[in-house]
């Protein structure tokens, strides 16, 4: 060998000799290392050669039974042991990732999803992968959509949408708009209808499928009360400010005790929920889990259940 390294461009050196010479430098002893990487003796001592043409230096004072270190080989140790602790380390969270039990999760979904159902969800979701950060946004639909065709967030929980050739959607349930106010309340004594609401003081969410159906079915009706959050608006029915209108699918994060929630007639009183995922994507390990525990939980529909059916 010649007394200078080769050049950094010339080299092959490959994870298993760095391993074979930590070990050896650790043990003092070819046998003890090669035994312990499970080769024989002839084989090691095979790649430390590899290791010390590829390198251009002797890295051991060899007998019969022991080695020892170089004053090179000492300065190798000291840069190279640290280094193989990292790549297993990097190795060993990967596998992590790779078998869904750490790394991160990124979603996006309808703030009344978020509020509800995707609370139990999540709960679940983190007593099995408690090694798991979840990263949720809460969006209007467009831009869930959005946030998953971008490749911002891995899944988005929201409803149908119309035909994009980017994204792709899972139905699970259908969600309806209901109108929640105290049990007691003569709003409900009758059939529930968009006419009644003018004859109380109404508290609707700025905006979001109730804005939307109102434009609709009540083009003329004004709230009296307009808010950014589902429990702000239950909060104030709970205290007698009017009655609101939510999607149902928000309820599950709603105390409901001493109130009480029917559905709306007419157009654009319900939507299609599910989940959205950048078509072709091939979905991690986490997502896939997610996304199972999502169908478990989720309301059952027997409508969207038979019509999926009916497509596979």
């Amino acid at each position: 060998m010649g007394p200078h390294a080769r050049k950094a461009g010339c080299m092959n050196i490959k994870y298993r000799q760095l391993q074979a010479f930590v070990l050896a430098a650790r043990s003092g002893s070819f046998a003890k290392a090669a035994a312990e990487l499970c080769v024989t003796q002839p084989s090691f001592s095979v790649q430390i050669r590899q290791l010390e043409d590829d390198i251009g230096i002797h890295l051991f004072e060899r007998t019969t039974r022991t080695c020892r270190l170089t004053a090179a080989g000492q300065s190798f140790y000291r840069e190279v042991a640290p280094i193989l602790k990292e790549l297993r380390d990097v190795y060993g969270r990967i596998t992590d990732v790779g078998a869904g039990v750490a790394g991160q999760l990124q979603l996006s979904a309808l703030p009344s999803l978020a509020f509800g159902l995707l609370t139990e969800v999540l709960g679940q979701f983190r007593s099995r992968y408690p090694g798991v950060r979840v990263l949720m946004r809460e969006e209007l639909n467009v831009a869930v959509i959005d946030a998953v065709k971008r490749g911002d967030v891995e899944l988005g929980v929201g409803s149908e949408l119309n035909g994009d050739p980017e994204v792709e959607f899972k139905p699970l349930f259908r969600d309806h708009l209901v109108v929640v106010a105290p049990k007691d309340h003569a709003f409900f004594d009758g059939p529930v209808t968009w006419q009644k609401l003018d004859s109380y003081p109404l508290i609707t969410l700025a905006q979001g499928s109730s804005d939307r159906a109102m434009r609709q079915n009540r083009p003329n009706l004004v709230p009296a009360i307009e808010v950014a959050y589902m429990g702000t608006a239950v909060s104030m029915v709970r205290n007698g400010l009017g009655v609101t209108i939510l999607p149902s699918s928000g309820l599950k994060g709603v105390n409901m005790v001493d109130l009480h929630a029917e559905a709306l007639p007419g157009r654009a009183c319900k939507r299609t929920i599910g989940v959205l995922f950048r078509k072709r994507a091939t979905l991690s390990p986490l997502a896939m889990a997610f996304v199972q525990l999502l169908e478990q939980i989720a309301p059952v529909d027997r409508g969207i259940r038979q019509r999926r059916t009916e497509r596979s």
